[in-house]
């Protein structure tokens, strides 16, 4: 089955997670990360859980999982480990028209979670359509080694240039001549090395006096220059 790729603005919408080990824990703790409000279902919790709960940052129901847990849910993830509670959650989930991942199990899957490479605002999902969970880590792995953390930077820089040449009324040939030149510029080579004083040479030489990082409202944390 070929899956069709998408990426899901789920700020502010109620997911629940099924499940109280480390699956579920990660599972939760990426539904967080994307802003959502995430409840947690589990008779017995693992200690990142019961933390989590601690703080506040989700909702933990310490019991099994019943019919009816699922109302209102925008989106549903089973991580139980028993196929008997998966199935059950798997048809609420579908009865309540809520999105459905069973983590393991394809065919009960009305999603599912691609491997991710993370580089904050720039997110690369890899699937193999449930086929190869496996290949698909590897494959993850291989590319981190060449796109690291300065891409984030490097998104951050292309979002404000972007904006700041929208809110100043540049043309669409002038808007995207200059971005094709950042695109395949060096600055990324600079990020990494923290180089902001030709990251600032090269944004005024190609876009503009105002263009610099300061005034583009950008920080390079942890680098040099």
């Amino acid at each position: 089955m070929r899956y069709y790729p998408v990426f899901l603005d789920i700020k502010d919408k109620p997911c629940v997670v099924v499940g109280g080990g480390e699956v579920a824990f990660r599972k939760a703790e990426s539904l967080l990360s994307a802003g959502a409000n995430v409840s947690v279902i589990a008779p017995g919790a693992n200690k990142e859980i019961l933390a989590l709960a601690k703080k506040g940052a989700i909702r933990l129901v310490k019991r099994g999982y019943k019919e009816g847990d699922l109302k209102g849910a925008f989106l549903v993830i089973s991580a139980t480990g028993s196929k008997e509670v998966n199935r059950a959650v798997c048809k609420d989930a579908s009865r309540a028209g809520a999105l459905i991942n069973v983590v393991d199990d394809p065919e009960l899957c009305g999603f599912i979670v691609p491997s991710i490479i993370d580089r904050g605002n720039l997110l690369i999902a890899i699937s193999t359509s449930g086929l190869s969970p496996l290949l698909a880590k590897a494959l993850r792995e291989e590319l981190e080694g060449y796109i690291g953390e300065e891409y984030g930077d490097f998104v951050e820089v292309l979002g404000a240039v972007r904006r700041k040449l929208l809110k100043n009324g540049a043309n669409r040939v002038k808007k995207e001549g200059v971005m094709k030149e950042l695109v395949y510029s060096p600055i990324p080579l600079w990020l990494s090395s923290g180089e902001a004083r030709k990251i600032n040479s090269f944004l005024k030489k190609h876009v503009g006096v105002g263009y610099t990082l300061s005034k583009l409202g950008i920080r390079l944390k942890g680098r040099k220059g």
